[in-house]
């Protein structure tokens, strides 16, 4: 448990900092770029798929206030997201069409319990190629 409040507090202010700032956070491979949506209270960032252009499949960070509770029978497997260890849960797709989705979410440290900061990230995938690159791209989330 002790390891896990260390990672958090290792990727929090890198994330806190790009809500707080209204930036994506930084990829460790300066050839990709994000993607970015600005929302009143809220930053989303996305990533297509190197390999997968045009498809609609890649790597997304909403930083903001959004609630996520993943169903139990949901959980998909063990991952990272920079340095972050987290739980990555199977995501709905319309029609299953990207059966191989997932999302998870991290909570950073917030003034209040019901103001915290969220990081919810998920990835559209449509075969185990394309999730695998995903969770590399997620894996290079700089959390320096």
């Amino acid at each position: 448990m002790k390891w896990m409040a260390a990672a958090a507090l290792m990727l929090a202010p890198v994330l806190a900092w790009a809500q707080s700032n209204g930036t994506c956070p930084e990829l460790n491979d300066a050839s990709l770029k994000w993607g970015q949506r600005q929302g009143a209270n809220y930053t989303i960032c996305y990533l297509e798929l190197p390999s997968s252009l045009g498809t609609g499949t890649g790597l997304g960070v909403y930083l903001g206030q959004r609630s996520f509770k993943p169903a139990k029978k949901a959980r998909a497997e063990k991952g990272t997201v920079g340095s972050q260890a987290v739980i990555w849960h199977k995501k709905a797709t319309v029609g299953n069409a990207r059966p191989y989705s997932r999302e998870t979410v991290i909570s950073l440290p917030g003034e209040k319990p019901k103001s915290k900061v969220k990081v919810y990230v998920w990835i559209d995938a449509a075969s185990q190629e394309q999730l695998d690159e995903a969770f590399g791209l997620a894996r290079q989330i700089s959390a320096q």
